[in-house]
C-alpha cells in the first residue's frame, strides 16, 4: 500500500497594468480663410475653453485620465483614456501525490502560475472596460463642446472675411447660432 503525500505551494504575482482606449475624429471647419488663419482662430477658441497650445496641437487633460488633443492645422481630434492598476495577487494550491518528487511540485507550481495569469488577464479586461466606459461618458459632452468651438471659429472667420470684402455695417448673431453680416462693398 502506498502513502499519499500532500504538497502545498504558494505563488504570488505583482504586476503594473496599464490600458488605453481612444477615438479619433475630425472637426468640420469650412475653408473660409487660409489654413494658418483658421488654425489660429481654432487655437484661440480652444484656449478660451481650457486647452493649452503645444506647437501645432492644443491639449487638455480631462478628469479620469481622459486627454483631448486637437491638431490645429487639420482639425484632427484625438481623445484617449487611460487607466493604471498595481496588481498583487497570490494563490495557494494543494495536491495529494504518491511520490513527493520535485517534478510533482513543479507541475503544481505551474498550475498556480497559470491561475494567476488568468486572474491578471481578467483584472486587465475589467480595467479596460472601466476605461472605455469613462471615455464614452466624456465623448458626448466633448462633442457638444467641440461643435460649439467649430461654430465660434466659423463665425469669427466669416467676420474677418466680411471685413476683407468691404465695410461691415451690421452683425447680428442669433441665440441659435445664426449669423447675419451686412457688408458695404
Amino acid at each position: 500500500m502506498s502513502r499519499a503525500y500532500r504538497i502545498t505551494v504558494k505563488e504570488s504575482l505583482s504586476r503594473h497594468v496599464q490600458v488605453e482606449d481612444g477615438v479619433c475624429s475630425s472637426l468640420e471647419l469650412l475653408p473660409i480663410l487660409e489654413k494658418e488663419r483658421m488654425g489660429e482662430l481654432l487655437a484661440a477658441e480652444l484656449a478660451r475653453r481650457g486647452f493649452e497650445r503645444d506647437g501645432q496641437v492644443a491639449k487638455r487633460k480631462e478628469g479620469g485620465g481622459v486627454t483631448t488633443i486637437v491638431a490645429l492645422q487639420t482639425g484632427e481630434v484625438s481623445v484617449t483614456a487611460e487607466g493604471h492598476a498595481d496588481l498583487n495577487l497570490s494563490t495557494e494550491r494543494t495536491a495529494a501525490v504518491e511520490d513527493p518528487s520535485p517534478a510533482g511540485e513543479q507541475a503544481l507550481r505551474q498550475v498556480a502560475q497559470q491561475a494567476l495569469e488568468r486572474e491578471v488577464t481578467a483584472e486587465e479586461e475589467a480595467l479596460r472596460r472601466q476605461v472605455t466606459a469613462r471615455l464614452e461618458g466624456k465623448l458626448k459632452d466633448l462633442k457638444d463642446e467641440l461643435d460649439g468651438v467649430v461654430n465660434r471659429v466659423t463665425a469669427n472667420a466669416l467676420k474677418q472675411r466680411a471685413a476683407e470684402l468691404g465695410q461691415v455695417e451690421e452683425i447680428h448673431e442669433e441665440p441659435n447660432g445664426g449669423l447675419t453680416i451686412k457688408v458695404r462693398v
